[in-house]
Formats: structure tokens, C-alpha cells, sequence
């Protein structure tokens, strides 16, 4: 597993951070209005967890009344906070195995794109101890782009990801993923639900390079190379001719879907 330390280095510098909230696909308001339907009401505090640079953050805004984001890098905390303005939300820096949180004081908590990462037992935990009783817990995972336009460009991308994952990545994370978050557990496992959206993008090929840019796994590897993004973007590039991608691909703008998969809880009242 994984330590906090590293799990803290995945997302550091400020080019990355906002990298990742310009190319990372937002939380779909499906998913919000699923978690608002099943809470009853309008949540009071909603807490995200490993919310980076608020991707995720600002699509909750109207939904609760106090929003607080929460993520362990310090660098993305500081690029959420000047994109994110809202009167209604606050960024902190802080651990999802120790919350900065008050016993009983959260009605909602998500974590988009970040369980995977977490020491799941640890969360758990928090989240028994923050959660107001008959709070939610929501845990959603987006899976790798499907290019549904080009065989030649999706098959090159999908070798490119998992040779990438693979060697410098969670492939066991980036399964569960892919699996749906079916073999994901919760804390409160007798009121758990699931829910699917499908999220299509209309992509060129930059699109889809600069989305895998913001792959923890990449960026591993181009650190291992001594690699800027922009020197990344140049051999990512490359990587695809070698796996497959033809000439008309680096001209096509093409359709790419993805799958957001929630699983949600609730805390029982007792």
C-alpha cells in the first residue's frame, strides 16, 4: 500500500494542478441530484474528499448549503481556492485517514475519482466518525477513454494506458475502476446502491493527450524520464504511433466515451 507521502507527491506542481482541472471530465449532475434525492433534502455541509483542484467541488455548488473541499496536496488545495470562488465553499489541506472534521457534523461526503487511493479501512472510519447519522457516503471512479470513432485510435490509446499503468501505476486500482467500482467496499454495506453515467467527449487528439497528462501513473513515468509535460505530450505521442494510431487519427476529431460509476451509503440512524 501506497503511503500518505506518496499519494501526496502523485499531484504536486502547479502546471499539473491545473492541468488536471482543465482536462479531467467533471462529475456529472446526475450523480449530485441522485445523492440530494436520496438524502431527502438539501444537505447542510457536504464534504469532498481528494478533491484536487475542485473539478468536482464546483459541480455540488447550490447543492448544500457549506461545501468543503478537502485534498492532501497542498498545491492542489491552493489552485482550487483561485478557481473555485464561491462564498459557499472552503478548501483545506488535510488526510482522508484523519479528517479535520467534527464528530456527527457532515451530511454528505464524497470522493470522485480518489477512493482507490485511500486506505479504505482508515476512511471508513472518518467517515463513521463525521458522518451525521443517516449521512451519505458517495464514492465515484470514471473509467479510461473508449474512443468509439477510430478502431486504430482506440486500440493504440487503450495499449498506450495499460502499458503505461502497468509499468509505472495501480493496475489493481485502475481494475476497480474499469470493473465499475463493483468490487469497491463501503461502510455501510446493507444500504448500498450503484449508479452509472456515461460521459461522451468530442476529442482531438491533443484532447486526449492532455487528458492522459493528468494520469498519476504518466507522470510518474515522465518523472522517471526526466520529462516536462510538454516534452511528456511529444512522447506520448509517439508511444501511440508505435502502438498503432495512423496518420488520419492525429487529424480526426473523434467521439470518446467513459462511464462515471457511483456507489453510495448511508449511515444508519441509531
Amino acid at each position: 500500500m501506497e503511503t500518505k507521502n506518496q499519494r501526496e507527491n502523485l499531484f504536486v506542481g502547479y502546471d499539473l494542478s491545473e492541468r488536471y482541472a482543465k482536462h479531467r471530465p467533471k462529475l456529472p449532475k446526475n450523480h449530485i441530484l441522485s445523492i440530494t434525492e436520496l438524502y431527502g433534502k438539501k444537505p447542510d455541509v457536504w464534504l469532498d474528499v481528494g478533491c484536487g483542484p475542485g473539478t468536482s467541488t464546483v459541480q455540488i455548488v447550490g447543492h448544500a448549503n457549506k461545501i468543503i473541499g478537502l485534498d492532501i496536496s497542498t498545491t492542489q488545495v491552493e489552485v482550487a481556492s483561485k478557481l473555485v470562488t464561491d462564498p459557499s465553499v472552503k478548501f483545506i489541506q488535510g488526510s482522508c485517514e484523519k479528517l479535520p472534521i467534527e464528530d456527527c457534523s457532515v451530511d454528505v461526503i464524497t470522493a470522485i475519482q480518489a477512493a482507490h487511493y485511500f486506505d479504505l479501512p482508515a476512511f471508513f472510519s472518518e467517515v463513521d466518525r463525521a458522518l451525521k447519522p443517516g449521512g451519505i457516503i458517495g464514492m465515484a471512479g470514471i473509467t479510461l477513454p473508449i474512443c468509439t470513432d477510430s478502431a486504430t485510435l482506440n486500440s493504440a490509446a487503450t495499449k498506450l494506458c495499460w502499458d503505461i499503468i502497468s509499468e509505472h501505476g495501480f493496475p489493481d486500482k485502475v481494475t476497480l475502476i474499469e470493473n465499475n467500482y463493483k468490487d469497491l467496499p463501503v461502510p455501510f454495506p446493507g444500504s448500498r446502491q450503484e449508479f452509472s453515467v456515461e460521459i461522451v467527449s468530442e476529442w482531438k487528439l491533443q484532447d486526449f493527450v492532455d487528458h492522459c497528462l493528468t494520469f498519476s501513473p504518466v507522470n510518474t513515468m515522465l518523472k522517471s524520464l526526466g520529462l516536462s509535460l510538454e516534452e511528456g505530450y511529444r512522447y506520448l505521442v509517439g508511444m501511440l504511433k508505435e502502438r498503432g494510431m495512423v496518420e488520419e487519427d492525429e487529424r480526426a476529431v473523434c467521439k470518446w466515451s467513459q462511464t462515471c460509476n457511483m456507489v453510495t451509503c448511508v449511515k444508519p440512524n441509531i
